[in-house]
């Protein structure tokens, strides 16, 4: 680059965009990404090829004897989904209780679990009943996402964002003072290209007898609902243990929350996430089996309308192989979302992210 040639830099938003792209297909930080975007005119492309073919050059001089080993090529990075020259037009969203306190068959199915996830191109990942354990595995096998775990220790909500298509904000965990089963909200406030989002991840108070205070947490999260800006986009999800009656007893959803199943033709087929008349993991005493709409996806609707949901159905229908176990006692719920982009690269507006109340 000549040091008498003018250099165009782009606005504050696009810079930012492009040192976060940089960032996650290259596994570097800020500063790495900033310095190959300037000496590159911030030319995506041109940072990524160069950084690549540097560290294949730097590879064949530490060991002759040594095969290199490269990072993606450009191509291989867009066609994987790490990266994108446009902002994506849609996006693939589950929620999962994945049963990480059943220590039978935990590892394969856990190892089922990861394989639904890549062989789905999940973007948005909500996952309940997460241990440590379970969580250091998927942090292994999952390079491409960003894991947000709620706690450290017990059981608890896990958040995984798949990078280069949803960038995270800010996060903040909500414990729910009256539970007596560690139960909490994670808060994942995110963007993808102009689209802001407010990803709200829990697992609310089981069983029957404790339904008052599972209806005392609905309330609270549906208020977070409600709060966010009108210019985000709210999705709300995971194992709520939801009976309809209890959300008709607080009065229903807020004006402008969804029920997405409902929204996507309320089909029987994939109504209920928690049935042990089709899933055999957890064995039931007599001939009659439950079957219930535990867990459920909620959505709030920015005022520009940007997200809308395409597909409803569900995932981890089939037993883990060499076993005859499902990956959970629940199906996951996989939601297709359609987002609509607003300015062409370079206009979009300034985000801001609000502190959650």
């Amino acid at each position: 680059m000549s040091d008498t040639e003018e250099i165009s830099a782009p606005d504050g938003a696009t810079a930012q965009r492009l040192v976060k792209e940089f960032e996650a297909v290259t596994n570097t930080d800020e500063i790495m990404a900033q310095f190959y975007l300037q000496e590159n005119d911030w030319d995506l492309s041109r940072a990524l090829n160069i950084f690549f073919a540097s560290k294949c050059e730097k590879a064949e001089t530490s060991s002759a004897q040594a095969t290199p080993v490269t990072g993606p090529t450009v191509q291989e990075a867009i066609t994987t989904g790490m990266l994108s020259t446009q902002a994506p037009s849609s996006l693939v969203m589950v929620t999962w209780n994945i049963d990480g306190l059943d220590q039978h068959n935990l590892k394969r199915r856990t190892r089922a679990v990861v394989k639904t996830l890549q062989e789905k191109a999940v973007d948005i990942v909500f996952l309940q009943e997460v241990i440590p354990e379970t969580f250091s595995y998927l942090e292994s096998k999952l390079p491409n996402y960003d894991c947000f775990a709620a706690k450290q220790e017990n059981y608890f909500v896990a958040t995984l964002l798949r990078r280069g298509r949803v960038y995270m904000d800010k996060t903040k965990v909500v414990d729910f003072p009256g539970s007596r089963m560690y139960r909490h909200l994670l808060a994942v406030q995110a963007h993808c290209g102009s689209v802001q989002m407010d990803l709200l991840n829990t697992h609310l108070e089981s069983t029957a007898e404790h339904a008052e205070e599972r209806k005392k947490q609905l309330e609270q999260c549906l208020g977070v609902m409600t709060r966010r800006p009108p210019g985000n986009t709210v999705i709300f999800g995971g194992d709520l243990n939801m009976r309809d009656k209890e959300v008709t007893s607080v009065g229903g959803l807020p004006g402008g929350v969804k029920d997405v199943w409902e929204e996507m033709g309320s089909k029987k087929e994939v109504q209920y996430t928690w049935d042990l008349q089709r899933n055999s993991n957890l064995e039931w005493p007599g001939k009659w089996k439950p079957r219930c709409r535990f867990d459920r996806v909620y959505l709030r609707q920015s005022e520009d309308r940007s997200v809308k949901p395409v597909r409803f159905g569900l995932v981890g229908l089939e037993k883990v192989e060499g076993s005859q176990a499902f990956p959970s006692d629940h199906w996951g719920i996989k939601v297709d979302l359609e987002l609509r982009q607003q300015g062409e690269q370079g206009t979009s507006k300034k985000r801001k992210v609000e502190e959650l109340d």
